[in-house]
């Protein structure tokens, strides 16, 4: 069995209430074949049998071991439940209905660059066979192609690369403003908005203002919820999410390896022109993601794996690490998670739109982004139905003279969790 180390915290962070999950949405152009659907993930597993784990749970905490049960392909637009009997026991399964194919996964798996390999691989067997052709997928890993080991490398069991001290560690507020203690929403079941904006348009602004889709979404997010509370006197602070891999000579490693950039809305940018915001928070994210920065943090994040490891019992933790997720929902007023653009090769004129839908709890407003085929797509996931936030949102991007598409709304359907 394998215990956890670099995705310790992911892994015991979920329970029955909090999954901790994703599911990427591949909205095809065409009716999606089950049949070559399940034929492709079969020939994808072969050639990553060290994703094939379940979760085992004793009195002592949570381990890996290897699962021989087939991976799950099921038709339905209903959420998932990993890590159970209806996944096979699986940390990710897939599900399709109409159009649409469903990557579903616990977070403590893969993060969103983790997740890449395999799905290429997937697209590259489901496009060969449902449209009986050749595939132009560039730097595709096929079945026959050798596995390297640093495919599932943990950082955390070797030492980090050394770091200098000569930049200091940024001071960040401990409690930023809470949009659910606002009086304008009430924690309920969890609503998700997709929508599309031009990413000529988008991109057209960043080289004109300094920014990038990052800053410029946080800044977005932020203006809006300023106008809505321009007395408040608590920060607001959007937690952009970095992938730490690369610090830590992990490139190739599909285990779940991000942290978050907090970026934090002075109300002294208010009256300032857009071009200056941005250059402010773009300089934030260039010194929160300098690698002397960057690697303290994760120096941080190994010793927290570490002392929750250490602790005897499963109990103590999950309640270790709800202090620690406690902490950080404090300092959070809304995420943003941005992928950056995706190309299947030959397989994208096969695909429509693509959609990564995370799971807010705790946070209350969680933006995943990702752009493909001249657009980017922004899945806006809140905590609750009301969407004061939301209509807000939409008004910056109307004043920025930004076009965009509500594709549609609805409940969230990100995967559940459960070991039964």
């Amino acid at each position: 069995m394998q215990s956890f180390f670099c995705d310790t915290l992911d892994f015991y962070c979920i329970n029955e209430n909090i999954s901790k999950s994703f599911r990427y949405i591949l909205h095809m152009k065409d009716e999606v074949s089950g049949e070559a659907l399940k034929r492709a993930l079969d020939i994808t597993m072969t050639r990553y049998p060290y994703l094939k784990k379940r979760i085992v749970a004793d009195e002592y905490g949570y381990k890996l071991e290897y699962n021989d049960l087939p991976l799950v392909v099921k038709q339905s637009d209903k959420p998932m439940t990993l890590c159970g009997a209806e996944s096979n026991y699986h940390l990710f399964a897939l599900t399709y209905f109409g159009k649409d194919i469903f990557f579903n996964n616990v977070h403590a798996i893969f993060d969103g660059r983790g997740r890449g390999p395999v799905l290429h691989t997937l697209m590259y067997y489901y496009c060969q066979m449902r449209y009986e052709e050749e595939v132009d997928m560039p730097g595709v890993w096929l079945a026959n192609t050798p596995i390297d080991p640093a495919e599932y490398f943990d950082p955390f069991t070797e030492p980090l690369p050394k770091t200098d001290d000569l930049l200091p560690l940024p001071q960040i507020p401990s409690k930023a403003l809470r949009l659910e203690e606002q009086g304008l929403v009430t924690r309920s079941q969890q609503h998700q908005h997709f929508i599309r904006i031009s990413e000529k348009q988008l991109m057209s602004l960043c080289r004109s203002s300094d920014g990038t889709p990052n800053t410029i979404l946080s800044l977005l997010m932020s203006r809006a919820i300023d106008k809505l509370h321009p007395d408040a006197t608590e920060p607001i602070i959007s937690q952009v999410y970095c992938d730490y891999r690369n610090v830590v000579g992990a490139q190739k490693s599909h285990r779940n390896m991000v942290t978050t950039l907090p970026l934090v809305y002075d109300r002294k940018m208010r009256d300032m022109p857009l071009e200056q915001q941005n250059t402010i928070m773009r300089g934030n994210i260039l010194y929160l993601s300098d690698e002397s920065v960057l690697l303290r943090t994760v120096v941080g994040i190994k010793d927290a794996c570490a002392a929750v490891n250490a602790l005897p019992t499963l109990q103590d933790k999950f309640n270790a690490v709800a202090q620690g997720m406690e902490g950080f929902f404090a300092q959070t007023t809304f995420a943003v998670s941005y992928a950056g653009k995706k190309s299947f090769g030959s397989c994208d004129k096969h695909i429509s739109a693509i959609f990564p839908a995370g799971e807010p709890i705790g946070i209350g407003i969680l933006m995943e982004v990702t752009a493909a085929d001249g657009w980017f797509y922004v899945v806006f996931m809140q905590d609750w139905r009301e969407d004061v936030y939301f209509n807000a949102f939409l008004k910056e991007i109307v004043t920025l003279g930004l076009d965009f598409d509500l594709l549609y709304s609805s409940e969230a359907k990100a995967p559940k969790f459960s070991l039964k």
